[in-house]
């Protein structure tokens, strides 16, 4: 008897999962970052075949005032550097911008700097050249690559609650003078508590953090027992401060890229399943 083409297809959609096409076929995997970011991870893991959980940990939300970045902008013609560390910071950045009625004509003469290539990408959709981003796409690769120019020099790092204090404390030791008005914050997203439970729950492959806060968040909106649960499920890390966080909180880090950006995450999730595949067999 010929196989009925339901079956025939079901067959083929299973052949095509062995051979690698669909690797994170059946893998739950959550996602903890904000629900206007979550898609840029959620749809190349869903184009590999897996199931994506989107749990938010954070909301991205103003601060209490933006009298800080106000006050910035308003020195805004005196500015060399500007550093965009985040694709947050540069949405924001611009909408403060046109609500002050400034114009790119002010950013003309300024040494723009980007964290990394997402953040880049988000300068250039709104119409600015990115002079300068570091091979390593954190804070520390920002520094590395401007210490030696900012001597005497006036630098703007609009940056989020809870950044650290390493690019404004590094570039004044290194002779800048820096602005570092804080232009965003993050808060525990309405609901998030009982949603990560029921994924916990339900089951998890592995569970993605793309930022500090994003476990800090996770482990405070979980009780005790859900939290020993959650240990117990391989994390991936987006890069070495995330794996730092995670690890302080008990978690079990499993992935990490050598790029700290989605793309090299993505592959690197593909890759450690691709492993525990391999020794499956």
């Amino acid at each position: 008897m010929r196989p009925s083409t339901s079956t025939r297809k079901m067959s083929d959609i299973r052949a095509s999962d062995q051979r690698g096409l669909r690797p994170l076929a059946g893998k739950r995997i959550l996602v903890t970052r904000s629900i206007t970011q979550a898609g840029a991870l959620t749809e190349p893991l869903t184009e590999l075949g897996a199931e994506p959980v989107v749990c938010p940990t954070i909301e991205i939300v103003p601060p209490a005032s933006l009298s800080e970045l106000e006050d910035a902008l308003a020195r805004l013609g005196q500015v060399d550097f500007l550093i965009l560390s985040s694709v947050n910071a540069v949405e924001i950045f611009f909408s403060q911008l046109q609500a002050k009625g400034l114009g790119l004509e002010n950013l003309q003469e300024k040494q723009i700097v980007a964290v990394g290539p997402k953040t880049a990408q988000a300068i250039e959709t709104h119409g600015l050249h990115v002079d300068l981003v570091p091979t390593d796409f954190r804070a520390e690769g920002i520094i590395d690559l401007i210490r030696a120019r900012v001597a005497g020099k006036l630098v703007l790092y609009p940056k989020a609650g809870l950044a650290r204090d390493l690019i404004p404390a590094q570039l004044t030791a290194a002779g800048a003078r820096v602005l570092d008005p804080v232009a965003y914050t993050s808060i525990a997203p309405a609901g998030a508590s009982q949603k990560l439970d029921n994924a916990i729950l339900e089951g998890l492959d592995l569970i993605t953090f793309t930022a500090s806060s994003t476990v800090r968040n996770f482990v405070k909106l979980l009780s005790p027992e859900t939290l020993e649960m959650a240990r117990k499920v391989p994390v991936a890390s987006i890069g070495p401060l995330t794996s730092q966080t995670a690890r302080e909180s008990g978690l079990q880090v499993a992935v990490e890229p050598k790029d700290s950006t989605l793309d090299a995450m993505v592959e690197a999730i593909k890759d450690y399943f691709g492993a525990l595949s391999c020794k499956t067999r």
